[in-house]
């Protein structure tokens, strides 16, 4: 969701239906109290940062290893 994934995107990658999704998503945004996207991203980046979440981002790339020669 916070990765502004359509309903029918989530549903296709865990399963279900795009309905499913949609009303699991009013049920978390009610339960979390949250009334805007921001606020959305804002929970999604400190759960993401459990390594186990499914959610985390990728890596961000640093800079490039120095070569050995």
């Amino acid at each position: 969701m916070a990765l502004g994934r359509r309903d029918a995107e989530i549903a296709a990658q865990i399963g279900g239906t795009e309905a499913q999704v949609s009303v699991q998503r009013l049920r978390l945004l009610r339960k979390l109290k949250i009334q805007s996207q921001a606020q959305l991203v804002d929970v999604a980046e400190k759960l993401a940062r459990w390594p186990s979440s499914p959610i985390a981002p990728p890596p961000r790339p640093g800079p490039p290893a120095p070569s050995g020669r």
